[in-house]
């Protein structure tokens, strides 16, 4: 089946243990949604827990779309920015932001 919307990962970046000589990649997963276009996610960006760091929305796109981030997020009218198509984005997020999204 061929990937349509958009999805979107939360999660924490880098490895748990030895964070300082650790790779920038996604490591622990909190929770992944794919809402659908200008309906605000049901989940949140959660809290740094045992010394996780701070968690990052990692989101890609089948088509170009604006993106919104934060405590009520509004991609049609708010602070938004572009994620191009097929391309893997990430944003850090504050404990409590959500997520919306709407096709560019």
């Amino acid at each position: 089946m061929a990937f349509s919307g958009l999805h979107v990962v939360c999660g924490y970046p880098g490895s748990l243990f030895a964070r300082d000589k650790s790779q920038a990649i996604l490591g622990k997963i909190a929770w992944s949604e794919a809402p659908t276009s200008g309906v605000t996610s049901t989940n949140v960006a959660p809290t740094e827990s045992a010394g996780s760091g701070q968690a990052m929305f990692r989101i890609r796109a089948a088509a170009d779309s604006w993106v919104s981030v934060g405590p009520t997020p509004d991609a049609t009218t708010g602070k938004r920015f572009l994620v191009p198509a097929a391309t893997d984005y990430d944003v850090y997020a504050e404990p409590g932001d959500k997520f919306q999204w709407v096709e560019a």
